[in-house]
């Protein structure tokens, strides 16, 4: 099984267990736990960022995408039209949050993309499964705090992890160090930024700050 196939099963069956045994597990209990995925998190994020060896444009894409973002309100328009598709064909009962989330969580950062690359340019699916093992347990812990929601971010890994893979052969270029380094240095802290949420110590738009992926990509390409 591919790997982006294997990472989307895996986020399905941690949201089920999650949704399951999350209403046998005391509030107390799962919110302690959820501290932990936060702490864990912000932990991920602060590795990550630590990767990036081109300080002055992380910053300059960082600060640029977040404006970018921000100026054509990515977040708000999402969330208005994940809500407007939830009320009118949900029923208006699940909580989209979880999906942004999880989202954001499972497809930022160099393990989507060296996992998938190698997936598809030598059928070495290691790294994104053992990615897919970790986002089966954040799903199963953020599934029991945000609910149903949290299972449709299968979709999105589908998407981005199987478009990453099924077009490896055009994307090498991603795979250089460089690239890569900066890349975990921009996604570093917009993961970090998803560990503050997680742990309620400040809320961040960090649909907002994805642009800025795209800025050092284009840096990397630009400088070589």
């Amino acid at each position: 099984m591919k790997g982006f196939l294997f990472n989307s099963l895996l986020v399905v069956i941690g949201s089920v267990l999650g949704l399951l045994l999350g209403k046998k597990i005391h509030d107390d209990v799962k919110e302690k736990v959820f501290i932990v995925l936060g702490l864990v998190t912000a932990f991920v994020g602060i590795k990550m960022s630590l990767q990036g060896k081109d300080i002055i444009p992380i910053v300059f894409a960082l600060v640029l995408g977040t404006f970018a973002g921000s100026i054509m309100k990515l977040e708000d328009r999402l969330h208005g039209n994940l809500n407007r598709m939830n009320d009118s064909y949900l029923s208006g009962k699940y909580d989209i949050e979880g999906f942004l989330v999880a989202s954001t969580l499972f497809c930022v950062g160099s393990m989507t993309i060296i996992g998938s690359l190698k997936d598809g340019l030598y059928n070495d699916g290691m790294l994104i499964k053992t990615k897919s093992v970790m986002d089966g347990f954040a799903s199963f812990i953020l599934a029991s705090r945000y609910g149903p929601s949290v299972a449709l971010s299968a979709i999105t890994v589908l998407v981005v992890q199987g478009t990453l893979t099924i077009f490896s052969g055009a994307l090498t270029f991603l795979a250089t160090e460089r690239i890569m380094n900066n890349i975990d240095g921009v996604g570093g802290i917009i993961v970090l930024a998803i560990g503050f949420n997680l742990l309620k110590i400040k809320t961040i738009k960090t649909i907002d700050m994805l642009p800025g992926l795209v800025l050092i990509i284009l840096h990397g390409l630009l400088v070589g």
